[in-house]
């Protein structure tokens, strides 16, 4: 159980926003759907809350006030006061939560065969709040307005409707529970008189309303945070602050809301009639019931149904019952992308929308940290259940950079502020909505609408709505990725592939400026590198020479060096969504690995994605994403150097050579000898331009150093055309072996280590080959400045060493 000490305002608030109380139910003839009576019976009011309570039969000619669990027939008339709610819980499982000054008819509850298909209310004033029950047909439940001649057909969701300043507003709340996401989306329509083929308006995404006055019903819109305050507070009855009284939630709602409620047998008594609460002598309710000793009594517990929003209070509690720290959910759901080029919006295509959000229980916030929460929009495949191709289409990038930035804006987001008391967090693009689940859990909702423009002002807006998501214990496994579902390789497809090309692969790649993510997300210079190896024969990716390794600043001055084995192989089986779509995790039992995933795809050559949030170790996380690209400039494994190895080969590698024992040697990479690198530069204006990179860094076995004497980096990218030049020459001073990272043949050299100032950071790394052995060639990374806001990167690989020092100059 759950306890919470709440003011008596706030009990109110969460009682009729999320859920009204579950009182004992008393036994009745009726049946449901039984056409064979006078009254064929529609439900029961399953609370009764309030003063001003009042039920009418067709037949009576006065109201009479109900008391809870009486059956509710075909043709009653129903009214609630200004302090007051009435909740009826119909045969079909469906709910109505009248807020105060409310009043309404059950016209119609089954069609003439008795069938029971059609469920009727016709509504005069005030407000409702419905849940669909069981039966999902379109329009099996239909709202007659009166006086607007509008009917509003509800189909599997939560729609409040409520009279606010002389027009009636509809809001789509959201799917029911038991949605997986992969399930048809609830569906509110809107039509006039009995035509019901000619809709006039429908919502389809949760927060989004329509207007309703005698202009007839309006475009649906986004509900903004005013609105939403007023519609959810049309429900709050009118009791002044008194002092705080204990609340306890109840344990399994389901026991007390299920089939009892629907055939008017006896539940569960684990509830009492809100009615009977002592308010210190104001009217809003009775006082003690006669033969009660006068005194505090203990207070009633509020049920808070399954699938209802949780009060933040009741939040509060379920998350300090919590024995992890973090909680996430993980989904794929159907997207829509409209495009609107002036003419109005246009379904241009349908997509998916893969969705990770995490949650810190200790923190109270949802997605604390950037990227390791993300929503990732996809519309190269269409069909979430099968990720089928969808080659044809084209979606801007603008869509993709926004709804990433808008990712980067909506982290950290505290418990504390969610809408009106309860846990709704609308996001930039996002809106994310905690209810309560079966078995004292936690679902969630996941409502995505975001928008971007590009240059030529025509409008891109992306939707997905996934509901009752599981949250599971710990933090999801995957990182963002910008890599096209459509372009990764099925399993069968890499099967095949495999039988092509031989017993193994090795796909590297490189990249500069890396992002921080605890806290602000911000950019900042490092590099990170990789290498994955794929077995073919034994179906693994993964495992043997993979790594990755990565410079970051170490804070004040300096950089910071990882390397990180990704020495554990990964089956093809373990794939997600049977594609080669595989969690970092999986790779490494380094704790470093913090999250990410590895995508195997082709195109040219083989491809993969990798993209990861690694620690460095000092508290601090920095997420990139690598493109890698199979290289076929390497044989054997290309494992990275140890240093015990280095060392081991003072006095052979020269005799190898041929060369004076304690002889210098060099890795080169230049035009004269054809293993010059590329590089480019992005300056602050964002115009890219490349060109190429040299070096040549000295290393000594018998010494035990790296660089010095004539080493040198040099970058020198031109563009006559653009009027731009860019030289950047540097010498590299010694390193020691010992200034490796995890004694193995990994070095992060920063500003202190060059003779100038432009290049903020190298990775250099040593790599095993078959003729020489431990560090016989290199992979150089670089990353600098270009001296006026800009920056750029190179890559130097496969840099073969070869006997003599640098020549100086």
């Amino acid at each position: 159980m759950m306890k919470k000490i709440i003011s008596r305002s706030a009990f109110l608030t969460a009682s009729s926003v999320a859920a009204l109380l579950i009182a004992p139910m008393s036994v009745h003839a009726a049946e449901c759907f039984d056409k064979n009576t006078n009254d064929p019976k529609a439900g029961n009011a399953t609370a009764v809350v309030g003063p001003a309570v009042d039920v009418r039969s067709e037949s009576a000619s006065d109201f009479s006030r109900p008391e809870n669990g009486d059956d509710l027939f075909s043709g009653d008339h129903v009214r609630t006061g200004s302090d007051s709610h009435l909740q009826l819980k119909l045969c079909d499982w469906s709910t109505y939560t009248f807020s105060p000054d409310s009043e309404s008819t059950i016209s119609e509850f089954y069609d003439g065969s008795g069938a029971g298909r059609r469920r009727a209310v016709n509504f005069l004033r005030g407000g409702f709040r419905f849940a669909s029950g069981r039966d999902t047909e379109p329009g099996s439940t239909e709202v007659e307005i009166q006086d607007t001649g509008v009917t509003m057909g509800v189909r599997g969701t939560n729609v409040i409707l409520v009279e606010l300043d002389g027009a009636i507003y509809a809001l789509l709340e959201g799917p029911v529970r038991d949605n997986s996401g992969l399930s048809p989306r609830g569906l509110v329509d809107f039509w006039t008189g009995d035509n019901q083929a000619a809709i006039s308006a429908s919502l389809k995404r949760p927060g989004f309303a329509v207007r309703i006055d005698e202009n007839g019903v309006s475009a649906p819109f986004r509900a903004d945070v005013e609105l939403l305050r007023r519609i959810y507070q049309a429900f709050v009855p009118a009791v002044p602050e008194g002092d705080g009284f204990a609340t306890e939630y109840a344990g399994n709602p389901v026991d007390q809301s299920g089939q009892g409620a629907q055939e008017g047998e006896p539940t569960s008594n684990t509830s009492q009639d809100l009615a009977n609460i002592e308010d210190d002598g104001t009217d809003q309710y009775p006082t003690e019931t006669p033969g009660e000793s006068e005194g505090p009594t203990d207070p009633p517990p509020v049920v808070i149904e399954v699938g209802d929003i949780l009060p933040l209070d009741a939040l509060e509690d379920f998350a300090a019952a919590q024995t992890g720290i973090d909680g996430h959910v993980f989904a794929i759901a159907s997207a829509e992308l409209f495009v609107d080029s002036g003419a109005g919006s246009v379904l241009e295509d349908e997509g998916v929308a893969l969705i990770q959000l995490t949650i810190d229980w200790a923190s109270r916030t949802i997605a604390p940290e950037a990227i390791a929460s993300f929503i990732r929009l996809d519309f190269s495949v269409t069909d979430p259940t099968s990720l089928t191709r969808d080659d044809d289409t084209f979606v801007p990038q603008e869509i993709e950079n926004a709804f990433l930035d808008a990712m980067l804006a909506s982290g950290n987001i505290p418990f504390e502020i969610g809408e009106n008391d309860v846990a709704v967090y609308p996001g930039q693009f996002f809106t994310f909505t905690i209810r309560q689940g079966a078995n004292d859990t936690a679902t969630v909702d996941v409502a995505i609408d975001g928008s971007a423009t590009d240059q030529q002002s025509v409008v891109y807006n992306a939707v997905a709505t996934i509901g009752d998501l599981e949250i599971m214990p710990g933090t999801g496994d995957l990182a963002y990725f910008d890599f096209p579902l459509s372009s990764v390789q099925t399993i069968a497809e890499l099967d095949a592939l495999g039988g092509q090309r031989g017993s193994s692969a090795i796909l590297r790649g490189s990249v500069a400026n890396l992002m921080s993510t605890v806290g602000v997300p911000t950019i900042v210079d490092g590099i990170m590198a990789g290498q994955i190896e794929l077995d073919f024969g034994n179906r693994t990716v993964g495992g043997g020479a993979s790594y990755i390794a990565m410079t970051t600043p170490a804070g004040g001055s300096g950089i910071s060096t990882n390397y990180i084995a990704l020495d554990q192989a990964v089956s093809y089986d373990t794939g997600l969504f049977n594609l080669a779509f595989f969690a970092l995790g999986g790779f490494s039992s380094d704790p470093d690995v913090l999250q990410g995933q590895v995508l195997i795809g082709a195109g040219d050559g083989l491809v993969a994605d990798l993209a990861a949030i690694l620690s460095d170790g000092n508290g601090n996380h920095f997420y990139r994403e690598l493109e890698l690209y199979e290289d076929f400039g390497i044989f054997g494994d290309n494992a990275v150097s140890t240093i015990a190895g280095l060392d081991a080969q003072s006095g052979t590698i020269e005799t190898f050579f041929n060369v004076a024992p304690g002889s210098s040697f060099r890795y080169e990479a230049s035009q004269f000898n054809n293993s010059a690198g590329s590089a480019f530069v992005t300056t602050v204006g964002g115009v890219d331009y490349f060109g190429s990179a040299e070096a040549s860094i000295d290393i000594n076995f018998a010494n035990r150093t790296i660089g010095g004497g004539g080493s040198y980096v040099y970058v020198d990218i031109q563009d006559s055309f653009a009027n731009y030049s860019l030289t950047i020459s540097e010498g590299v001073n010694t390193i020691s072996f010992d200034d490796a990272t995890d004694s193995v043949g990994v070095f992060g050299l920063d500003t202190d280590d060059f003779t100038g100032s432009d290049i903020n950071s190298m990775l250099l790394l040593l790599h095993d080959g078959q003729s020489v052995g431990a560090g016989e060639n290199a992979d150089i990374y670089i990353d600098f400045s270009d001296g006026a806001g800009g920056s750029g990167e190179g890559a130097m690989e496969n840099v073969p060493i070869q006997p003599g020092e640098t020549p100086a100059g």
